[in-house]
């Protein structure tokens, strides 16, 4: 591995935040006439767009300085609204003229970072309040996805992505790690998804991070992957919410409710129809990242996006949504089955006392 000098790059966090239900970008627009904003175009030289059902809306903030493990730097701000509640921070360094095992050391840094949180949940509020009045039940989910991209367009020596692979660390750069040699197995995994559109450009990407070379500073594929960063971010909400629902539920168990209270009014019954809610919801929700996948209008971009939902494992979350969804769904019946036979049980009680009440008269 040679240590060679990038001439010209720059690297990008991510901090991506959920707000709120939806977002009315057309509401958002006009709240932010003051700032720097623009509808987000995802598409390739090719003209093929990306079908998003609204495309965000984008704000730049300009510069701003931030410090990294101990050394200032200058930092270009900007953001991303998404319709479906979701705003994402976008911290741009410039690594023009730097060395490969400095970019390793700043990889590092950017990773144990608590200033690049800081400034990227700042910059989010203070967006989040200019727009409250697009925000649908606005919430403060303290849970944030993170990713950082590496996006480099011209290096010392580098004539194509092969010459990269071959000279520079990339597995050191991509799994943030400076101090620790990697094993075979951890760069094999590190270089498991390595993808090109031409013989110039490359895309490797990683679950925390990514590479890129692009002689050209095409933005598609970071932003494809910061596309499918959100969608992560919503799958953890989701996840995180119907966990919440569960245990609200379990705890009900052991709770101890007057019987005519029960009979009268049930809140497992509610908890059923809300658990029907929230399955109709996550089902549009799923069917959303599934069109999205279906439909990126470019093979190669529809490649990225797959091997972002591989790398963020889609599935898994999925799959875990989808159980603890059904056992809230079952749960919430069986108790509301129980009510119900409760209920029945009291009817029959009632009619046999009216029935009584009619023949004792007459016995008498």
């Amino acid at each position: 591995m040679q240590n060679i000098k990038i001439q010209k790059g720059r690297v990008l966090i991510y901090r991506v935040f959920d707000v709120g239900d939806e977002i009315f970008l057309n509401v958002a627009e006009k709240e932010l006439l003051k700032e720097e904003v623009s509808r987000l175009n995802l598409k390739l030289k090719v003209k093929r767009t990306i079908i998003i059902k609204q495309s965000p809306i984008k704000v730049n903030f300009g510069e701003d300085e931030i410090e990294i493990g101990g050394k200032n730097y200058t930092v270009f701000v900007s953001a991303k609204i998404w319709d479906y509640g979701v705003i994402s921070i976008t911290l741009s360094i410039n690594l023009s003229n730097m060395d490969w095992k400095k970019v390793i050391i700043l990889s590092q840094e950017i990773e144990d970072s608590e200033e690049v949180d800081e400034l990227s949940l700042k910059v989010m509020n203070s967006l989040k309040s200019k727009i409250i009045k697009a925000v649908q039940s606005p919430s403060d989910w303290e849970i944030f996805e993170d990713y950082t991209t590496f996006l480099i367009e011209k290096a010392e020596n580098i004539n194509s992505p092969s010459e990269l692979i071959e000279k520079a660390d990339i597995p050191a750069l991509i799994m943030s790690e400076s101090e620790n040699n990697l094993s075979s197995y951890s760069r094999h995994e590190a270089l498991k998804h390595i993808l090109q559109y031409s013989e110039n450009d490359m895309a490797i990407i990683d679950w925390n991070s990514a590479l890129l070379f692009e002689p050209e500073g095409e933005m598609d594929v970071a932003n494809v992957i910061e596309f499918s960063l959100t969608h992560l971010l919503e799958l953890r909400y989701y996840e995180e919410g119907i966990t919440r629902k569960l245990d609200s539920l379990y705890e009900s168990l052991g709770e101890k409710r007057p019987m005519l209270l029960t009979l009268f009014k049930s809140k497992y019954g509610e908890i059923a129809e809300e658990a029907s809610h929230k399955y109709i919801e996550f089902s549009e929700f799923l069917d959303r990242v599934e069109n999205s996948l279906k439909t990126v209008g470019d093979p190669y971009l529809a490649m990225i996006f797959r091997a972002a939902f591989e790398e963020f494992r889609f599935d898994d979350w999925r799959k875990s949504i989808s159980a603890k969804m059904q056992t809230l769904a079952n749960i919430a019946e069986m108790l509301q089955n129980e009510v119900n036979s409760m209920r029945n049980n009291w009817l029959e009680i009632i009619i046999i006392l009216l029935i009584a009440i009619e023949i004792i008269p007459m016995v008498m």
